[in-house]
């Protein structure tokens, strides 16, 4: 696998808001950003894509921060 010059970030935010301005920011600091707005589709690209970093919000529909996923 090639290696990426960028490290990437995946941030799991439901309010749209707070994660397009997070997103932003990360990115200006020069980060890859990946966007998912719920838990589980979180929980599902964390498990398959490359990321370096997991940037979860506690309180999320579908699946929250705080239980472990039923497989």
């Amino acid at each position: 696998m090639p290696e990426r010059d960028a490290k990437r970030i995946l941030l799991v935010e439901d309010d749209a808001t707070i994660s397009d301005l997070v997103a932003y920011n990360l990115r200006r600091a020069g980060y890859e950003v990946l966007q998912e707005h719920n838990g589980r589709s979180g929980l599902q690209s964390a498990l398959t894509k490359d990321v370096d970093l997991v940037l979860m919000d506690l309180m999320l529909p579908a699946l929250d921060g705080w239980r472990p996923a039923e497989r």
